[in-house]
């Protein structure tokens, strides 16, 4: 959430450096430095800290109405407050659900590393008059302790609340949580500013969370033991399997998913934008790699202002011009900004392009910690509003924390309509599905998770009604958008049903393809003819389907796991990310089945297989390791 070890900045306070003098002449030296650079300046001035990453005292906290008076946005656009103290204080999280509603977490515990129960809670917030302001505060929970992520769905709340991920429940309908289940334990808190944060469904209807790079953790769930630091990690809602997706960057802070599918993630301090995929490991901020570890690197080569970033958001809906669509939106906390970049693709993987900030807010109090759709369609940022931004001024003066305020903010575009009152859980399988082509980012996702509910949950004849329907949507929707939501709702749902796998197994879109396969593999097996179309695939020329049969290789019996990593390796050309994810799938199994690995690899000619060729050095070296 903070950035970590940040590099000092060059005026950034009064004594840097320690001064290499005999003891007895510091006090004397002190306070003819003092006298000789400041001499002049207001006492309250000079008592006045200069704070982390900032190059001035932040002065006076601003009023919501003048803190929007001072932002700047592109022209058509304004800021609008739509909540603010006292209906908010220390925001940390947000989300919004069925009904509009927005969910935010609160924090008044920060930076408390002891666990334990806490002053900290999550509150609705409620727009019950449609015109744009909050004027509604429900407490749902108390108790918590630095709850630094919330995600709504599958019955209830789920919670980061380190050293445990909850889920809170409702069971009486008076918007108060009667029920609390751990769902999983074993969170650090070594670091408070890198507490699993960002909970997030993602397309497959798993539950998608960050944890950072200085925040060591250790998870014991289901009989399996996890040991990791910074890490994408993921929970099934109904059978509570945990897994870590991938590994390494810093201490990210935000997980968006684009048009595709694919999961991005905003990291301070290294480079800011990362395209993150099943099995990768990425650089790491500190901390030692996994032995025969070949790191993934990030999708820029840019920056941007300063390095501390917090919250990332896909933002694709038909309430901003063209030019603001499809765009990365990431809160920067020390530039005080929203930070804009663009995706193109690379293969089976992107590359980030930097844009013009969409808002500066021009006051050094402004930090953006969340930033999401909502349901008029605007961006929506949650502001934690403090002079500290760093985990090195909380640590020096944790009193001098303002913990008395905090925004919610939208930018609109011209005259956005405001949105009307709904509640998508009320309505029809046959409404939702015509949802998920919305031209709304916010409520195609609320269909598609609710949908993705909808199909877990049943059985029998009423599973029979919706999967049809979902797959005729899937072949042929009313745009590319909703067929592949469609196909999404299915992955998730658990076992794709054999006609329609081969078939989606031979679409004529690569992305289809590919998520067939990671469902497929998601649900760890495949019919025999599916799996004799899987091996197909093997000669796909589509980059994207070529990862997933990487990914889903170790999964699935129909793909022989070696055979399959080194025609795919062999097959990818010169992908940048394909390799990367083959050695990493590889080295688990190469000791035990180095003549199958030697085997396969005699089959193909490096010199015309550079994915491959890239392999061969450290398999020579792991296969000799003793």
């Amino acid at each position: 959430m903070m950035q970590k070890n940040a590099a000092p900045i060059a005026g950034a306070g009064v004594f840097q450096r320690p001064l290499h003098l005999p003891s007895v002449l510091v006090p004397l030296a002190v306070a003819v430095f003092i006298a000789g650079t400041i001499g002049g300046m207001l006492p309250e001035a000079m008592a006045q800290k200069i704070p982390q990453g900032q190059t001035s005292p932040p002065g006076p906290a601003l009023s919501p109405a003048e803190a929007i008076k001072k932002m700047t946005v592109p022209e058509g656009f304004t800021v609008e407050v739509v909540a603010s103290e006292p209906q908010l204080i220390n925001p940390v999280a947000m989300t919004f659900d069925e009904q509009g509603r927005i969910w935010v977490t609160e924090s008044v515990e920060y930076p408390r590393s002891s666990p334990g129960e806490g002053k900290d809670r999550i509150k609705v917030l409620e727009d019950t008059d449609s015109d744009g302001a909050v004027d509604k505060v429900t407490v749902f929970a108390t108790g918590l302790n630095i709850p630094s992520g919330i995600a709504v769905g599958h019955g209830g709340v789920w919670v980061a609340n380190a050293p445990d991920l909850l889920l809170l429940k409702d069971t009486d309908g008076d918007l108060k949580a009667d029920q609390r289940e751990v769902i999983v334990s074993g969170f650090g808190r070594t670091d408070t500013h890198e507490l699993p944060n960002s909970l997030t469904w993602g397309p497959d209807g798993w539950l998608y969370g960050l944890n950072g790079v200085f925040n060591h953790s250790h998870v014991r769930h289901q009989g399996k033991e996890f040991k990791f630091t910074c890490a994408l990690f993921r929970v099934h809602p109904l059978t509570r399997e945990f897994q870590l997706f991938c590994e390494g960057t810093s201490n990210p802070w935000g997980v968006a998913f684009d048009t595709e599918g694919s999961a991005f993630v905003s990291a301070c301090v290294i480079d800011h934008l990362w395209h993150l995929t099943e099995s990768g490991y990425y650089h790491r901020q500190g901390g030692p790699y996994p032995p025969f570890t070949w790191k993934i690197d990030s999708i820029v080569k840019h920056k941007h202002q300063k390095a501390a970033y917090c919250g990332i958001h896909y933002y694709d809906s038909d309430a901003y011009p063209e030019e603001y669509r499809q765009r990365l939106y990431m809160g920067n906390i020390h530039g005080n900004c929203l930070n804009v970049d663009s995706l193109e693709r690379r293969g089976s993987t992107y590359f980030g392009k930097g844009h013009p900030d969409f808002l500066s807010a021009n006051d050094a109090w402004f930090m953006p910690v969340a930033q999401k759709t909502g349901p008029d369609g605007c961006l929506y940022v949650l502001d934690w509003y403090d002079r500290y931004h760093c985990y090195q001024d909380a640590r020096r003066d944790p009193e001098g924390i303002d913990r008395g305020q905090g925004r919610l903010y939208r930018i609109r575009y011209q005259n956005t309509p405001r949105a009307a009152k709904f509640n998508l859980g009320n309505e029809t399988d046959e409404q939702l599905l015509e949802r998920l082509a919305s031209g709304n980012g916010l409520i195609r996702d609320l269909a598609q998770r609710i949908l993705s509910e909808r199909l877990m949950s049943r059985e029998g004849e009423q599973r029979s009604f919706l999967t049809p329907r979902l797959e005729t949507l899937a072949r042929s929707g009313g745009s590319r958008r909703q067929s592949l939501a469609a196909l999404w709702v299915l992955v998730a749902g658990g076992e794709l049903r054999e006609p329609f796998a081969l078939e989606m197994l031979q679409h004529a879109d690569p992305t289809f393809r590919a998520w067939t396969i990671r469902g497929l593999g998601n649900a760890g097996k495949a019919a025999p003819a599916v799996g004799k179309q899987l091996q197909a695939c093997l000669e796909d020329d589509s980059r994207d389907v070529l990862l997933q049969l990487a990914i889903a290789a170790p999964k699935l019996e129909a793909l022989e796991t070696v055979g399959t990593l080194v025609k795919v390796a062999a097959r990818c050309g010169d992908d940048t990310l394909i390799p990367h994810v083959v050695w990493q799938n590889l080295v688990p199994r190469l000791k035990a089945e180095q003549a199958a690995f030697l085997k396969a690899v005699k089959q193909h000619d490096l010199k015309q297989s550079p994915g491959l060729a890239q392999i061969m050095p450290r398999a020579t070296e792991l296969m000799i390791s003793k």
